[in-house]
């Protein structure tokens, strides 16, 4: 994942805070998730038999929560911060200056990119099936446009990693 960002490995650690875990932090079992970031606890885990695909999902929810810790969040997510909300729609904000202002610009054009796509509308399609909403929120949009950039990223370099990111076909889905 360092290569397709062009940032030294060392950064993937956010400072070296951020844990992984394999099969080490869930339940298992039918309907379990693939992978999943805990903020508490600042860990990503991939299950034992399932996790393949996820580890860049779910590091872009560790970075989400890690620029919100830094704001002194612990549990909140970058992605649903107010000035990143006005930033995304261009409108003026206040930055409580603990994170850099180009870090909430650039969160803001994700949040703006990810609006001028579908994204939202197929995401809507699969919260019809819930009780509360879930794939529409930002943390989770963000986080799966974060895969296809990868996915990009590796295709651009005639490369590809099912273990970083994949992309389930629609048959799969349906």
């Amino acid at each position: 994942m360092a290569a397709v960002l062009g940032v030294p490995p060392k950064a993937l650690s956010l400072n070296g805070e951020l844990g992984l875990a394999f099969g080490a932090r869930g339940t298992g079992g039918i309907d379990a998730a693939a992978a999943h970031y805990e903020a508490d606890k600042i860990v990503i885990n991939l299950t034992k038999k399932s996790g393949e695909g996820s580890l860049g999902h779910e590091f872009f929810h560790a970075l989400d929560n890690y620029f919100s810790r830094k704001r002194g969040k612990a549990g909140d997510f970058t992605t649903e911060a107010l000035d990143v909300s006005l930033a995304g729609r261009n409108s003026p904000y206040h930055s409580d200056g603990l994170i850099r202002k180009e870090m909430i610009e650039a969160f803001g054009a994700v949040m703006r990119a990810i609006r001028s796509t579908a994204l939202k509308a197929r995401s809507s399609k699969l919260d019809a099936k819930r009780s509360k909403e879930y794939w529409t929120t930002n943390r989770e949009m963000a986080a799966r446009a974060f895969e296809s950039y990868l996915i990009s990223k590796l295709h651009d370099n005639n490369a590809s990693n099912d273990y970083l990111s994949n992309i389930v076909d629609e048959a799969t889905w349906k």
